[in-house]
């Protein structure tokens, strides 16, 4: 059920032509040089070490991985790692 209302929202988002990064729950990941990372909507950190930061957000699960990663701050809705980022990537649901 939680599959369909989100396929149905992304349909309706794209058939109105309003923009990914509104629909609810959908993770917004913003990169500033390869030094912070800015990650609004997740869940959860499933897992942390200096060079891997695994989150869970509600349509997808999102692995940051780098050198000297830190946590800079974080609240229930939003977060920016620092470090030296090499790469972000994104895994199903």
């Amino acid at each position: 059920m939680e599959k369909m209302r989100g396929n149905v929202g992304n349909r309706t988002a794209s058939a109105l032509h309003i923009p990914q990064d509104v629909i609810p729950g959908e993770p917004v990941i913003t990169m500033v040089g390869r030094q912070n990372l800015h990650i609004e909507n997740y869940r959860r950190i499933e897992y942390f070490s200096e060079q891997e930061i695994r989150l869970r957000a509600k349509t997808c699960r999102v692995a940051v991985c780098g050198k000297r990663l830190r946590i800079e701050y974080y609240t229930k809705d939003e977060m920016m790692i620092g470090g030296q980022i090499i790469s972000v990537c994104m895994e199903g649901g």
